[in-house]
């Protein structure tokens, strides 16, 4: 282990101890944090990022509640992710204020990448579709979270921006691995070095964003699409996720070889007979999802406090079940 490493593990160690936990909101089906409420129903799951007095900026305890989020068994059983953030902003980045207040600030940024990192490879790794509602001003690991969408719903008005050189640091929140895929190189430096604001219309023309709305309604377009996706092949839209995002990497020999075994193996599924089954009988399908693991009544959802274990050290490779967004 590098010197960095065992400063990172130091401080993730200190952030497990100094976190609040998660309990179960007894009035509703959701789990409660300090900084993100997390909200089931009907197989889907809403985090959302609940700091609008600071424009849902990410300091280490946010990153760990999103974290903690991600590893409970009804997020991980979900059928449909939606992400949004409380206010008129959905995400700024990262909280440069509590940033300031420490005494080794690579130590702490290494803390609280290291919490967001191991939440964001968790939520790419799911087969559930993942949706991101992003309004009002988007920068920084929010900017990231947003491009991490399958599908991210903006609305006018609304701004993104990569803000990292603008403090004199580098991209964080998979910025620079997302950003190239979805708008090309030069658009991703013309962002990331030379500080280009992107406008919710234009993020959608660059394709950042898949659709914008009239203000205000970013999240209730995001949300119905979300609840429509909820219902749909889980199973399905996870292979089609892991083929996409892998034929950049592949010759055509090779993806077409994935595509005849996958479809063989999606085949086998229950949704497959059931849409097939439908189509031929011209009703609407009654999908299931993906098989899963039983969900059991976990720790928040009995109202004990959540475990939130520490993610990997930095410079570790995160295990990776399913596809990457």
């Amino acid at each position: 282990m590098t010197a960095a490493d065992a400063a990172t593990a130091a401080a993730l160690t200190a952030a497990d101890t100094a976190a609040g936990h998660g309990e179960r909101d007894s009035d509703s089906d959701s789990v409660v944090f300090s900084r993100l409420s997390v909200r089931y129903q009907a197989g889907l799951t809403h985090l959302m990022l609940n700091r609008p007095h600071r424009r849902n900026a990410i300091d280490l305890e946010l990153a760990r509640e999103i974290l903690a989020a991600t590893l409970l068994e009804r997020t991980a059983a979900s059928r449909c992710v939606l992400i949004s953030g409380a206010g008129d902003h959905f995400c700024v980045g990262g909280d440069l204020k509590s940033f300031l207040g420490q005494p080794d600030l690579p130590e702490h940024l290494g803390a609280v990448t290291g919490y967001l990192h191991a939440a964001m490879a968790r939520l790419a790794a799911m087969p559930a579709p993942l949706v991101v509602a992003a309004q009002g001003h988007v920068a920084g690991a929010g900017l990231g979270l947003a491009c991490l969408g399958d599908v991210t719903v903006t609305e006018s008005g609304s701004t993104f921006r990569s803000a990292y050189a603008a403090i004199g640091l580098s991209p964080d929140a998979a910025t620079s691995y997302r950003l190239p895929r979805l708008l090309g190189l030069r658009r991703a430096q013309r962002m990331t070095l030379a500080g280009y604001v992107l406008p919710a219309e234009e993020a959608v023309d660059w394709g950042l964003c898949t659709e914008s709305g009239p203000p205000g309604s970013a999240l209730s377009r995001a949300r119905a699409i979300a609840e429509q996706l909820a219902q749909g092949p889980t199973q399905a839209y996870g292979e089609t996720n892991r083929l996409l995002a892998e034929s950049s990497r592949r010759s055509l020999a090779e993806q077409l070889e994935d595509e005849s075994l996958t479809l063989s193996r999606v085949a086998r599924t229950p949704d497959a007979a059931e849409g097939i089954a439908a189509f031929l009988a011209r009703r609407t399908p009654g999908f299931t999802g993906a098989a899963s693991r039983p969900v059991s009544d976990d720790a928040a959802c009995r109202g004990r406090p959540v475990s939130l274990p520490r993610p990997p050290v930095s410079g570790q490779e995160q295990p990776m079940s399913g596809q990457e967004r």
